[in-house]
């Protein structure tokens, strides 16, 4: 065989050992999934949280909060896992809120990256948490309150005047009824 044919059984034979090593690698049981709390709402003031789980089976795990592309929070967890090697297990962040505010409002994104065996670095789809302002929410009920007493005035006006109507048109009634009683018997009645 001459220079040029080993040159190319040796280029096949790399091209092929690299496609078996990239396929095996994206079939691994060892893809890295990662999940988010679905979108929130809360009232300022009040406590909450939000998670990022991820399932593998990484022993050291980077976990990076991002508020619109800015880093909230940035820890590593060590997996202590007592399950087998070949077993994914789940493992969650948790980002806590003690006290709402306005400015928590935003797109959360957990980003979860672990370094051994490979570089992997993991996004989730993110978060959205809306913070609902304590004076708006007064606002509004008072506003839900001045309407109901709205609605209660007419009503309120509407009985102050057709009750004492209804009375004075009875009493006239009654009074047609007994002068016509008066007429037919003649005599007058008591």
């Amino acid at each position: 065989m001459n220079r040029s044919g080993k040159m190319k059984l040796l280029l096949r034979s790399l091209l092929l050992s690299s496609l078996c090593a990239l396929s095996s690698w994206s079939v691994s049981s060892d893809t890295l999934v990662v999940t988010q709390s679905p979108d929130v709402s809360f009232h300022e003031g009040e406590t909450g949280n939000i998670s990022c789980c991820w399932k593998g089976k990484p022993e050291r795990v980077g976990i990076k909060w991002l508020k619109n592309q800015t880093l909230v929070e940035n820890k590593t967890v060590i997996n202590q896992s007592t399950s087998s090697q070949n077993e994914q297990t789940n493992s969650c962040s948790v980002l806590i809120f003690p006290n709402f505010t306005i400015r928590d409002s935003g797109r959360y994104i957990c980003k979860v990256t672990v370094e051994i065996p490979t570089l992997t670095e993991v996004e989730g789809y993110g978060t959205t948490i809306t913070v609902t302002d304590r004076a708006v929410i007064t606002d509004h009920h008072n506003l839900n309150d001045t309407k109901g007493e709205h609605k209660l005035q007419p009503m309120i006006l509407a009985v102050a005047v057709v009750v004492p109507l209804f009375l004075i048109a009875l009493a006239c009634f009654c009074t047609l009824k007994r002068k016509e009683g008066k007429k037919k018997t003649g005599k007058s009645l008591p």
